[in-house]
C-alpha cells in the first residue's frame, strides 16, 4: 500500500521510489470537504476495485479530476488514487495535466509532466502533449512549445487541440513575430484546425505593419486578394514575387491549378521574375492533384532557368513518389541530393525509411537512416527506430535489429515487449534458440514483463527444433507466472505431438482444452486428420471431421487441401462441396445438409451448380467467407483441370470485392504452367503484386519445378535471384528442383555449386537433400562423390532411409 501524504499546490510528483509522492512549502490537506459526491466517489472506487475492474476504476478518478472545481479536489483524485494502488495510466495523467493548466497551476502541471511521465520512460500521446503545449506557452517557454508542437504536428497520428494552436499563436503575436506565426498559421490551416477570429484579424493586421501583405492574403479572401493587386497596379505600387506567389498558393489550396497559372502567366508579364518559391508552390499544386507530368515540366523549366531545386523541392518530390508506393523513384531523387545545403524535414525521413521497411528495402532504409543522423544533427524518433527493427527482423538482419535495442536504450527510448518477442521470433525461424533465450533473459533483466506472445514464441522455436524437454520447462514456467496457456499453445503442442506420431498425446490435449475454458478451432483439429490418414486409420478421420464440424468449426483452405491429398483423385468437388456446407451452415447460418448425399449429384455439372449456389449465398452474407469459400473452389477445379472454371470462379469471387487467398493463386499458377499458359502465369503475378499479395515459398517451388520440368533453368535462376533480392530465403526444396534438373542436363559442376550454396545460406540439408545430390553424382558416373557425400551425411547425423542407400546402390 502506498503510504499518502499532504499534497499542496505545486504537486512535485517524484516516481523513482514510490508512483506518487510530493514536496509541500505550505501544507494542505488532501482532503476535500465532506460531501455526498466525495463519498460517492470513494465507495464506487472502491467497489469497483473489489470486482477487479481497474479500468472502470481509472474512468471514474479520471471524470472525478474532470469535474473537479479547484487543485485540492483534483489532487485529492491523485491522492486517492494513490492509496488506492491504482495506476494513473495516461487517460489520469492527461486529465491531471489538462487541470492543473486550466486552474492556473502551469508549474505543477510541468514538474508533473516531467517527473511523473518522462522519467518514468511513458510515451505522451497527442492530448498530453496538447496541455503541455499550452502550459509551456503559459509560463513563456515558447521555443519549448514550439518544439513540442512540432514533433505533434509531425507525427502520422496528430490530433491538433484549437487551445494549443492559439497558445502557439498568441506566443508569437507577443513577440511580434508575426512571419514566424503565419508559417504555423499555414501548417494549422492544413490540419483543418478551426481558429477563432481574431486569431485572423491580428495576424493579417501585423503581417501587413511589417508589410507582408502577400502573407495577409492568405485567408482565403481569393477574389478580393486579387482586387488588391490590381488596386496596387493602378496606384503604382510594385507587386512582388511574394504577393504573387501567396495568390497561386492559395488557388493551389483550392485545387484550382488553372487559375494558379494564370497568377504566374500574369506575373511574367508584368516583369517579376518568379523564384525557387514560385516554382515549389506550382509543383505542389500540380502533385496534390496527381499531375506529375505537368510539375516534372516546372521542373525542367527550372533548371532551363538556372534555379536550383532546394530543399523543399526534394521533400515535395519524395513525399508525392512515397505516397505513390514508388520507393525506388523516391530513394533515387534522394540520392541525387548532392548540395550539403540541403536540409529534408524530419517527416520525409520518416515517411521514407518506413516506406523503404514495408516494401523489403531494409539496405536502403538504412542508408537513409544513417545519411539523416550525419546531416540533420537530430536524434531520430522512437517511431523510426521500431520501424527500422522490424524491418530488419523481416529481412533476417539479426545483428542489426539487435544493434538498434542496443542504441535505443542507449538514448533511453523504452524497448517493449513486441520487440523483443519479434526478434525472440526471428532467431526462432533461423533455429538459434540459445540467441533466442538470451535476448528472453535481456528483456527480464531490463524489467519487461513477458507475456503469453512471448512464450508461445519461445516454445514454437524449441518444437521447431525438436527440443520437446525445454518446451515443457517453458509451459511449466509458464503455469508458475499465473500465465495460462491460450489456443495457440495447444495448437503448438499438439501438431508437435502429431508429427512425432503420438496421436494419443495430441488427442488428449484437445480433450483438455474444453475444460480450460478455450475453444478448440479448425488448427487444432487439422494436424490430428493429417496424422491420422499418415497413419491410414481413415474411418477415425471420419469421426474427428464429423466431431469438428458439428461442433460449429468453420473449416478453412488448409484443412480441405490436407483431405484433397489424402482422398482419391477425382473426389475434389465433392469434397469442396462438403467444405462449403460446413463454411454455410457454421459460419453463415444456412443448411444445405439435405446435399451432403453426393449419390444424388449424377455429374460434375450437377455438383458444380450446386457449388456455385452456395457460394452466392455466402457471398451475400459474409464477404470474409466468401474468400475462403471462393479459395477453395478455385483449387479443386484446378486440382481437376478444369482451368477455365476455375479462372471464371477466380474472376467472380474478384468482382464480389474479394481478394482471392494466396492459396487460391497458387493453385493457378501450377494449373496454368502444367497446361502451358505461360504469359497468364506473368499476367496473374502482376496482379498479385497489384493487390499486395505477396508471394510465399509455396509460390516460388511451384514456379521453380515448373520451370525445371520444361528444363528452363534460366527461369529458375531467374526466380532464385529475385527472392534473393526481395526474399523469402529459398528453402531446401527449391534448391533440390534446380539441382535434380541441373543433373539431367549433365552439368554437375553447377549443381555442386547450388548445393554448396544451400550450405552457404544456412539451411539445414536434410535426407532429400543429401539423396538429390546424391543421385546427380550416380547418374554422371562420379560414384566416388556419392560415396563421399554417404559418409558427409552419416557424420552429420542426418536420418537416413532404404531411398539412401538405393541411391547409393544406384550409382
Amino acid at each position: 500500500m502506498i503510504k499518502r501524504r499532504p499534497f499542496h499546490h505545486s504537486i512535485y510528483f517524484k516516481s523513482k521510489k514510490r508512483p506518487i509522492t510530493s514536496t509541500c512549502a505550505v501544507p494542505l490537506d488532501p482532503q476535500p470537504t465532506s460531501n455526498d459526491h466525495t463519498s460517492l466517489f470513494q465507495s464506487r472506487v472502491h467497489d469497483l476495485l473489489r470486482r477487479g475492474l481497474l479500468s472502470s476504476a481509472q474512468q471514474a478518478i479520471q471524470r472525478f479530476i474532470a469535474s473537479s472545481p479547484t487543485v485540492p479536489d483534483a489532487v485529492f483524485a491523485i491522492e486517492f488514487a494513490a492509496a488506492s494502488g491504482v495506476d494513473l495510466g495516461l487517460g489520469i495523467s492527461c486529465e491531471i495535466l489538462r487541470k492543473l493548466v486550466d486552474l492556473g497551476e502551469p508549474l505543477s502541471a510541468h514538474d508533473f509532466y516531467h517527473d511523473h511521465l518522462i522519467a518514468r520512460g511513458i510515451e505522451p500521446d497527442s492530448n498530453i502533449v496538447n496541455s503541455m503545449v499550452i502550459c509551456l506557452a503559459k509560463l513563456g517557454k515558447l521555443d519549448d512549445a514550439v518544439k513540442l508542437f512540432d514533433r505533434l504536428i509531425g507525427s502520422e497520428d496528430c490530433v491538433l487541440s484549437n487551445a494549443a494552436c492559439t497558445m502557439i499563436l498568441e506566443g508569437f503575436y507577443e513577440q511580434d513575430k508575426f512571419l514566424e506565426a503565419f508559417d504555423y498559421f499555414v501548417r494549422i490551416s492544413d490540419a483543418n484546425v478551426k481558429l477563432g477570429m481574431w486569431i485572423y484579424n491580428v495576424l493579417i493586421n501585423g503581417l501587413c505593419h511589417q508589410g507582408y501583405v502577400g502573407e495577409a492574403i492568405q485567408k482565403g479572401w481569393l477574389v478580393e486578394a486579387e482586387l488588391v493587386i490590381e488596386e496596387m497596379e493602378v496606384q503604382g505600387f510594385f507587386v512582388d514575387k511574394v504577393m504573387y506567389t501567396s495568390l497561386m498558393n492559395a488557388h493551389g489550396k483550392n485545387k484550382k491549378m488553372k487559375m494558379a497559372m494564370r497568377v504566374y502567366f500574369r506575373m511574367l508579364k508584368k516583369g517579376c521574375d518568379p523564384d525557387i518559391c514560385t516554382y515549389n508552390t506550382l509543383i505542389h499544386g500540380f502533385l496534390k492533384m496527381g499531375l506529375f507530368d505537368k510539375a516534372w515540366v516546372l521542373w525542367n523549366l527550372m533548371s532551363d532557368l538556372g534555379i536550383q531545386p532546394n530543399e523543399v523541392t526534394y521533400n515535395l518530390m519524395i513525399c508525392y513518389y512515397c505516397k505513390q508506393g514508388k520507393l525506388d523513384c523516391a530513394f533515387d531523387y534522394f540520392v541525387r541530393i548532392s548540395d550539403p545545403n540541403v536540409k529534408l524535414g524530419m517527416w520525409i525521413y520518416n515517411v521514407l525509411i518506413n516506406g523503404l521497411c514495408h516494401q523489403g528495402y531494409v539496405g536502403e532504409a538504412i542508408q537513409v537512416f544513417d545519411i539523416m543522423c550525419k546531416n540533420t544533427g537530430l536524434p531520430p524518433t522512437r517511431h523510426m527506430f521500431k520501424t527500422l527493427f522490424f524491418g530488419l527482423c523481416k529481412k533476417g538482419w539479426l545483428v542489426e535489429a539487435e544493434l538498434v535495442i542496443e542504441e535505443m536504450e542507449v538514448q533511453g527510448f523504452f524497448v517493449d515487449k513486441v520487440m523483443y518477442t519479434s526478434l525472440m521470433n526471428a532467431h526462432g525461424k533461423n533455429k538459434k534458440m540459445k540467441m533466442a533465450m538470451r535476448v528472453y533473459f535481456r528483456m527480464l533483466k531490463k524489467g519487461c514483463d513477458p507475456n503469453i506472445c512471448t512464450y508461445n514464441t519461445l516454445i514454437h522455436g524449441c518444437l521447431k527444433m525438436g527440443l520437446f524437454d525445454k518446451a515443457w520447462v517453458l509451459w511449466n514456467l509458464m503455469s508458475d507466472l499465473g500465465i495460462q496457456p491460450n489456443e495457440v499453445t495447444y495448437n503448438l503442442m499438439i501438431c508437435y505431438y502429431c508429427k512425432q506420431g503420438k496421436l494419443d498425446c495430441a488427442t488428449m490435449l484437445l480433450n483438455s482444452m474444453v475444460p480450460c475454458n478455450l475453444a478448440p478451432c479448425v488448427r487444432s483439429y487439422t494436424p490430428i486428420i493429417a496424422a491420422l490418414y499418415k497413419q491410414n486409420r481413415c474411418l477415425e478421420v471420419d469421426e474427428m471431421c464429423e466431431r469438428m464440424l458439428e461442433s460449429g468449426i468453420i473449416p478453412n483452405h488448409v484443412l480441405f487441401f490436407v483431405l484433397m491429398k489424402n482422398e482419391p483423385k477425382g473426389l475434389e468437388l465433392q469434397l469442396c462441396l462438403l467444405m462449403l456446407q460446413a463454411i454455410a451452415k457454421n459460419g453463415c447460418g444456412l443448411d444445405h445438409s439435405s446435399l451432403s448425399n453426393f449419390d444424388k449429384i449424377n455429374s460434375s455439372a450437377g455438383l458444380e451448380q450446386e457449388i456455385e449456389l452456395i457460394l452466392r449465398e455466402i457471398t451475400r452474407i459474409d464477404l470474409n467467407l466468401c474468400n475462403v469459400a471462393g479459395s477453395i473452389y478455385v483449387s479443386a477445379l484446378c486440382e481437376g483441370g478444369k482451368t477455365e472454371a476455375a479462372l471464371a470462379c477466380f474472376k467472380n469471387v474478384a468482382s464480389a470485392g474479394c481478394i482471392p487467398l494466396l492459396f487460391a493463386f497458387n493453385s493457378l499458377i501450377k494449373r496454368l504452367f502444367q497446361d502451358g499458359r505461360f504469359e497468364d502465369v506473368k499476367s496473374l503475378f502482376e496482379i498479385m503484386q497489384t493487390e499486395g499479395i505477396v508471394p510465399n515459398l509455396e509460390t516460388y517451388l511451384i514456379m521453380v519445378n515448373e520451370y525445371c520440368k520444361q528444363e528452363d533453368l534460366a527461369s529458375a535462376f531467374g526466380i532464385l535471384d529475385q527472392m534473393k533480392e526481395m526474399g523469402p530465403k529459398p528453402n531446401v526444396a527449391i534448391y533440390d528442383c534446380i539441382i535434380a534438373c541441373l543433373s539431367k542436363q549433365g552439368r554437375i559442376s553447377e549443381a555442386e555449386t547450388v548445393f554448396h550454396r544451400m550450405h552457404r545460406d544456412g539451411l539445414d540439408l536434410d535426407e532429400v537433400a543429401y539423396m538429390t545430390m546424391i543421385k546427380a553424382y550416380t547418374r554422371n558416373g562420379r560414384g566416388d562423390k556419392a560415396l563421399n557425400l554417404f559418409e558427409k551425411m552419416i557424420e552429420n547425423a542426418i536420418q537416413r532411409s532404404s531411398y539412401s542407400y538405393t541411391a547409393l546402390l544406384s550409382g
